[in-house]
């Protein structure tokens, strides 16, 4: 009897390490594998000219462009769009910025037109970026600033300091693995090592864990202009987030827009958002 419910006990630890590991494949799978989304239209559609490019990570994927060149603007700006989506999801929302600017928008790795299988949620991406930089850099331009939204927003305030010159970052979060703690807390005590067993994938496919994904340990090093911008009812990234990055470096700008959910701050500020983000890279670049 006693070698019978041992037996039992066994297959139950057993049974339940298995679950634990298929569930970890399928969070991760749907976490760093999104379906893609691509913008069924170009800048052309709403009467911009613009350049199709590709540029090259240094980790070798190519990323499909859109270049928006202002003859007579001397300054450029990269967009960087939110996760899953891809960069025709912010155009509408920030083509203001090419009245006096020259913008570059691109797709994440993985996502819309860009190659690449996997999004490592803001960390890789930060090569992403690079390579628009170095776009730019190809082209004569040396006062770049940045927009992301998001998760672009997140990896934005990733880069490695001394590479932008001015940054704005929309409904960033400000550590990856506390949003997926948040997220998996309707698991409870159990989200705990589905998360570990996440992290081995992690560390497998991208040679990181959760942890490293942190725009909150770099922001500190920062030296440039910071504008940090959320919603106060943001259901997906919580405003605490960015109020974390402020704390961080108290030199940023933290602009908290009431009754806006995630991403909605555009629509919700208007016009007004348009000026001061058209106010901050006038000042900063």
């Amino acid at each position: 009897m006693y070698t019978i419910i041992l037996k039992i006990i066994e297959r139950i630890f057993i049974y339940a390490a298995l679950i634990y590991f298929i569930f970890s494949i399928i969070f991760f799978l749907l976490y760093s594998h999104p379906k893609r989304y691509k913008s069924p239209f170009t800048p052309k559609d709403f009467g911009f000219d613009y350049e199709e490019i590709k540029l090259k990570t240094r980790d070798n994927i190519i990323l499909a462009a859109w270049f928006i060149k202002n003859p007579q603007a001397s300054k450029a700006i990269v967009l960087c769009h939110g996760y899953p989506m891809d960069k025709g999801n912010i155009f509408n929302m920030t083509n203001f910025l090419s009245k006096k600017y020259n913008l570059l928008y691109f797709d994440f790795r993985g996502m819309g037109k860009s190659e690449g299988f996997f999004t490592s949620g803001g960390y890789k991406e930060t090569m992403d970026i690079e390579a628009g930089l170095k776009f730019l850099n190809s082209r004569g331009f040396k006062d770049i600033g940045i927009y992301g939204l998001s998760m672009g927003g997140a990896a934005a305030l990733m880069v490695k300091p001394g590479k932008l010159k001015a940054i704005v970052a929309d409904a960033p979060y400000a550590d990856l693995s506390a949003v997926l703690d948040n997220i998996f807390s309707v698991f409870g005590v159990l989200r705990h090592p589905l998360l570990d067993i996440m992290n081995i994938w992690n560390k497998i496919v991208f040679g990181i864990t959760l942890k490293n994904v942190s725009p909150l340990k770099n922001i500190g090093n920062l030296k440039v202009p910071i504008l940090l911008i959320h919603g106060d009812r943001d259901s997906q990234l919580p405003v605490s987030g960015s109020k974390k990055l402020h704390q961080k470096n108290p030199k940023s700008q933290l602009w908290i827009i009431k009754n806006a959910d995630h991403c909605e701050t555009s629509f919700v500020a208007g016009d007004e958002y348009n000026r001061r983000i058209t106010d901050f890279f006038d000042k900063n670049l």
